[in-house]
């Protein structure tokens, strides 16, 4: 009822404004005149920022605000300095408190390209069944996950508290184990990269598309990059997953486009604005899933394709259903979601993500080689 979209507290920012417009009529000194303007500013502002906080769906509680204010990771997420040597005692230790068996192990770290020199944070949740003794020689499907802009990886288990959402279709039989990886793509809020390797600039389509996904398979017990791996993301990193699974088909066998476009944007936010491109036309139209899927001769090797938008913003759907239309020429059951009503934020991604794993899940798993080891029920 008092959070930030709760009836509650616009009611009160109205009240607010209207007893400082009344103390602003009713007085006559000039000092207490101005006074009673200030004080009006101030629950008209927060009026408009609620406005915006409500249709983006973007904070539920007052602690999400406070962290994104703070750059605080949520408390359910536990910093880890590295995917070096101490993550094996660190993951040893979740064990042994039996909290990563029963929750699986959500966790910050500092994800390290070795190829575009990229050096940024990013967040991992390592499944319950990770740590399950029948599944000890089990290597996991992989899920990445990119976030719009602006934002940052934690948005995800912020506004969409993903792994327990994960972990409660996991556990209900509606979806499979899968390991969640949440790269910084933008490397801050004020950024936004659209996941390209930019002219002369930072090379983020090689930090996504190869050294998260290297570094994650070198260190963890999951599938390496390939049919076993599914690039996702909402917005922007919608644009992300289309346009880097055309590029990049032998790295990753689903992509899932939630409210994404399918044509670059004519600039990045460095935060400067600035042509990723370097005005190569041949290169901006190699990066344009749609012009991409029109060419005869497409690869049929695609990765299966997973699109969602919201019927409620016009242009969204406009253009998934073009991309959608050029997908079904070579994957006829395509799945194409349609929010009813559904805007572009969290509300409608929360409605979609379910659908997304429920989906994409066992098809990762499908990839997966069954390695048929006694007592176990793992072969999908």
């Amino acid at each position: 009822m008092f959070g930030p979209q709760g009836f509650l507290t616009f009611t009160v920012l109205v009240i607010g404004f209207m007893g400082a417009l009344y103390w602003l009529v009713k007085t006559r000194m000039l000092a207490l005149k101005a006074v009673a303007g200030v004080v009006a500013f101030a629950p008209a502002m927060l009026f408009g920022v609620a406005l915006v906080n409500k249709f983006y769906g973007y904070y539920q509680s007052w602690d999400d605000a406070w962290r994104d204010l703070t750059n605080q990771a949520p408390a359910s997420v536990a910093r880890v300095p590295d995917l070096g040597d101490r993550l094996d005692q660190v993951l040893g230790e979740a064990v042994k408190k039996r909290q990563a068996r029963k929750n699986g192990f959500a966790m910050e770290t500092v994800l390290t390209g070795a190829k575009s020199h990229i050096v940024r944070q990013g967040m991992i949740y390592l499944p319950p069944q990770y740590f399950q003794r029948q599944y000890a020689a089990e290597r996991f499907p992989v899920i990445e996950l990119i976030h719009g802009a602006p934002g940052n990886p934690g948005d995800y288990e912020g506004r969409l508290k993903i792994s327990g959402m994960f972990r409660g279709l996991i556990a209900a039989g509606k979806a499979k184990p899968a390991v969640l990886v949440i790269p910084d793509v933008g490397g801050g809020r004020d950024r936004a990269t659209q996941c390209l390797d930019t002219v002369r600039g930072e090379q983020d389509e090689t930090y996504t598309a190869y050294d998260v996904p290297d570094l994650v398979a070198a260190r963890l017990r999951v599938q390496p990059p390939g049919p076993a791996w599914e690039i996702a993301g909402l917005s922007e990193g919608g644009y992300c997953a289309a346009n880097l699974a055309l590029r990049h088909p032998d790295r990753y066998g689903i992509a899932a486009s939630l409210s994404g476009y399918y044509e670059p944007l004519r600039h990045n936010r460095l935060p400067q604005p600035v042509d990723p491109f370097g005005g190569d036309k041949a290169l901006r139209d190699a990066n344009s899933p749609l012009k991409v899927l029109a060419k005869p001769g497409v690869d049929r090797r695609l990765p299966h394709f997973w699109v969602m938008t919201g019927s409620g913003v016009q242009v969204d759907l406009v253009q998934a259903q073009a991309f959608v239309d050029l997908v079904k020429r070579y994957q006829p059951d395509a799945p194409f979601l349609i929010v009813k009503g559904g805007q572009h934020n969290y509300g409608a991604w929360r409605e979609a993500f379910p659908k997304m794993f429920m989906w994409a899940t066992p098809r990762l798993w499908s990839a997966v080689p069954c390695t048929r080891t006694p007592g176990r029920a793992t072969c999908y």
